[in-house]
């Protein structure tokens, strides 16, 4: 069942065509990466899909709902969660804090006097957060500051972030960037992890081919704006458009 819509998506910054004509569907359930060169369009169409861009043309629909309408402060409140290239923590706050900030677009006027009032809703959101934080392995971080931790403890909060905001849909930019390998390890297990166990559609970009090879039910390149081929892994992989565009035409060589 198709989940999100991206469809003839056109998206210019003065003379430059970032998104020309771009159209796909991620079902729901599905792990759907995104690929491409520096430049291709990546987090311009992430952009366009949390409303911080403006397309000039195109549709974008998620569960029937037009995103298009709405504004940025409104998709999460449609089910729609998101990680950052760059870390998005605050520094001089617990991990579990951090983590907390997530549940933001639940909190109205009552909520948040019922946060003063009683520890016991206080209570049901911190093992929301703990729950969390052992599917992402990190169970014994909660109490420990942001300043100061590895760089891969700083991403898995961010995830886990986006977790507690309850998506249906998870955009996560570049969530192997600046890691090792066996890190890298870790990330492929946690973000299939979080469609099988917890049932959240992710869409990713990455550069990691190695990762996103292992973890997509399809794959969609793009360059300069435009749609190479969309497909399972290895059709994919063996498309003569992405080959060429990759490795270059052998006939030039």
């Amino acid at each position: 069942m198709t989940e999100l819509t991206i469809k003839n998506l056109h998206m210019q910054f003065s003379g430059v065509v970032a998104l020309d004509d771009v159209s796909f569907n991620v079902d729901k359930g599905e792990i759907f990466s995104l690929i491409g060169p520096n430049g291709s369009g990546k987090s311009t169409l992430f952009n366009c899909i949390n409303r911080f861009n403006d397309p000039q043309k195109g549709q974008i629909v998620f569960e029937g709902h037009n995103l298009l309408k709405m504004q940025p402060h409104q998709i999460m409140n449609a089910g729609i969660a998101r990680t950052f290239q760059n870390i998005q923590n605050v520094p001089f706050m617990t991990i579990l804090d951090n983590i907390l900030l997530g549940a933001h677009h639940r909190i109205d006027n009552r909520s948040t006097i019922q946060r003063w009032l009683s520890r016991k809703q206080r209570q049901k959101e911190e093992a929301m957060g703990l729950e969390i934080l052992d599917l992402l392995g990190i169970a014994n971080y909660e109490s420990k500051y942001m300043i100061g931790q590895p760089f891969g403890i700083q991403k898995l909060t961010e995830i886990a972030r986006a977790l507690v905001a309850k998506p249906k849909l998870i955009l996560m930019d570049e969530p192997a960037a600046g890691m090792n390998d066996q890190e890298t390890y870790e990330i492929a297990k946690i973000i299939t992890e979080i469609r099988d166990d917890l049932g959240i559609t992710v869409l990713v970009v990455e550069h990691d081919m190695s990762l996103v090879m292992s973890i997509s039910d399809r794959i969609c390149v793009l360059d300069s704006g435009n749609i190479l081929a969309i497909g399972e892994p290895e059709e994919v992989k063996n498309h003569p458009d992405v080959i060429k565009a990759f490795l270059g035409d052998p006939a030039d060589a």
